[in-house]
């Protein structure tokens, strides 16, 4: 378990195979309940697989999911393999819900963009990539699914292939990894296929059982929200939130925002044990060794250059039904805290 915690997400067309693609990894690897393993078969003949296992029943929970064979809502499923444990965010394709991906994609680390082989990359793939793109995600892995549909064609996966470059280039996409599969018959999913001896990068869940996520650049500069100021009694009182980058110890010089107050870090409780540091990711409680000015929505800093500001210029991804118009009332959540604005102007779309 070294290796962490991957928060990662599905996206990609409507019908490219994200749910079936992670109820796959799911089933292949042991990580269901018998009596779960019991229902998905007996569902299964009830739908359109011909009484195969239809491994999308795991994620689409949904009946009108079930009924319509889409997923509509964000499905987030935790589960756990000797070497790491993950969060996915299975999400829909389908153009109406693209605000639901959204909000799957501000969660992740890794997106998983899903490419049917036999229709190669199409306006959805390419929304999705510019929206994880926007939400500040840097690895990707394109899957080229249903590659049985194509006879596991290595002709087909390079014209798919040479798709993929394009779009990372256009986008200016970070860390990318191509990997042939198919989420129905279980190639390159949990173990390599035979019938793909042209592709040698290995299974999906091996590629992201092994990334490396870390951010290089949140080594030294520490950043925390504070989420909840915690006083059980007239002896205690502790700032706690998850550590969003950076790291902190016990003695260190921190700074507090807006009120720019400074204190030293008294003790550091990582959930309810005493710790010397804490890192990014974390969830902590920090006492420090006087009286500052901090409640829920104020940020605690080290070493980092930054201020509170009256105006803000943003990249946003608009998905009210209502139009964003100058002038404009709005709320803005920035970290744990909710502010009122006003738009003044829109530079372009």
């Amino acid at each position: 378990m070294s290796k962490g915690l991957l928060k990662f997400i599905t996206c990609g067309s409507v019908d490219d195979g994200k749910s079936t693609l992670i109820g796959h990894i799911l089933y292949d690897a042991k990580l269901i309940y018998a009596d779960q393993e019991k229902a998905l078969k007996l569902d299964s003949k009830v739908g359109s697989t011909g009484g195969q296992i239809d491994y999308s029943l795991l994620l689409d929970g949904l009946m009108a999911e079930r009924e319509q064979g889409i997923t509509i809502d964000v499905a987030y499923r935790y589960f756990t393999t000797d070497a790491r444990s993950f969060i996915v965010a299975d999400t829909p394709g389908h153009e109406e819900y693209t605000r639901n991906m959204a909000v799957g994609a501000s969660f992740a680390e890794l997106a998983i963009i899903l490419v049917d082989a036999s229709q190669g990359v199409l306006v959805q793939t390419r929304r999705h990539a510019r929206i994880c793109s926007l939400m500040g995600i840097s690895h990707y892995v394109f899957a080229v699914n249903k590659m049985d549909l194509v006879k596991y064609s290595e002709n087909r996966f390079n014209e798919i292939l040479a798709q993929i470059n394009e779009l990372a280039a256009e986008l200016k996409l970070g860390d990318v990894k191509v990997i042939p599969l198919s989420a129905t018959a279980g190639d390159n999913v949990t173990v390599s296929s035979a019938n793909m001896p042209w592709y040698s990068g290995g299974p999906l869940l091996k590629y992201l059982e092994d990334v490396d996520v870390s951010d290089s650049d949140s080594t030294e500069k520490f950043y925390m929200p504070v989420q909840r100021v915690c006083r059980p009694d007239r002896t205690f009182r502790g700032f706690q939130g998850q550590v969003e980058a950076g790291f902190v110890s016990v003695g260190d010089t921190v700074r507090t925002l807006p009120s720019g107050e400074t204190a030293a870090v008294k003790d550091i409780l990582v959930t309810d044990r005493q710790s010397d540091s804490a890192y990014a990711g974390q969830p902590v409680t920090l006492t420090l060794d006087r009286e500052v000015d901090v409640s829920r929505g104020c940020v605690i800093t080290k070493d980092e250059d930054i201020a509170a500001y009256g105006t803000l210029e943003v990249s946003l991804l608009w998905t009210d039904d209502s139009e964003l118009n100058i002038g404009g009332d709005c709320l803005v959540k920035l970290g744990t805290k909710l502010i009122p604005a006003v738009v003044t102007e829109i530079k372009y779309a």
